[in-house]
């Protein structure tokens, strides 16, 4: 009778010891996961309704890096447009600003327009749209920045920040990737502006940022 109820503590011990083991391999397998798939950072901001912006933030870039500029047109704000500019500087002298219309052709327009002038040389930018999307929008994958920022300018170099002064009662969103390192200049920023439009948050611009001196 002993030998028959150790053997049964043995056998219950045996399945508790397994069924502790397999959970123990699902929890540290699930956080492994989560660390290689990192959650991007928000960075505290003037943020009113920060989630839908947050949304409507993830809807362009993905639009962006899926190059479905169609479905693009359709953010862009019908009234206003779409100001596009190379540096975080706005010039709407000097920037193209599409209508939506125009967003939707980008990939078939073989037009070549000036987007202003390349830092540091004063040489004008002379690019289709499609080219300058790619060189000038989503030179980054910012659908996967890592780092969100809500009305607030994450960083800048020398160039004025004047985005709050063309677009007072616009609200923004900074897609950033940081510099390397403390000492570093890599850094990169998208910056999406949006405005109300018949009672629905509509993208006014798309800026370019990196440091300058």
């Amino acid at each position: 009778m002993k030998k028959q109820l150790m053997n049964l503590v043995c056998l219950l011990l045996g399945v508790l010891l397994g069924v502790g083991g397999c959970l123990l391999v699902l929890a540290l397998s699930d956080g492994a996961a989560r660390r290689s798939s990192p959650e991007p950072v928000s960075v505290t901001g003037a943020d009113p309704g920060r989630e839908d912006l947050a949304k409507l933030a993830v809807s362009v870039a993905d639009c962006l890096a899926a190059g479905d500029y169609e479905a693009l047109a359709a953010c862009v704000h019908p009234g206003y447009g779409l100001v596009l500019s190379p540096y975080s500087t706005i010039n709407l002298g000097a920037n193209q600003c599409f209508t939506p219309q125009r967003v939707a052709v980008t990939a078939k327009d073989r037009t070549v327009y000036v987007w202003g002038v390349k830092y540091g040389t004063d040489e004008p930018i002379q690019l289709t749209a499609k080219q300058f999307f790619e060189e000038y929008v989503y030179d980054r994958d910012y659908a996967r920045a890592p780092v969100m920022g809500f009305n607030t300018v994450l960083r800048s170099g020398n160039a004025l920040e004047n985005v709050t002064a063309i677009f007072p009662d616009g609200q923004f969103v900074d897609l950033c990737f940081p510099a390397a390192s403390a000492e570093a200049d890599d850094w990169r920023i998208l910056r999406m502006v949006f405005e109300e439009y018949e009672g629905e948050l509509k993208l006014s611009a798309l800026i370019h940022s990196e440091y300058t001196e």
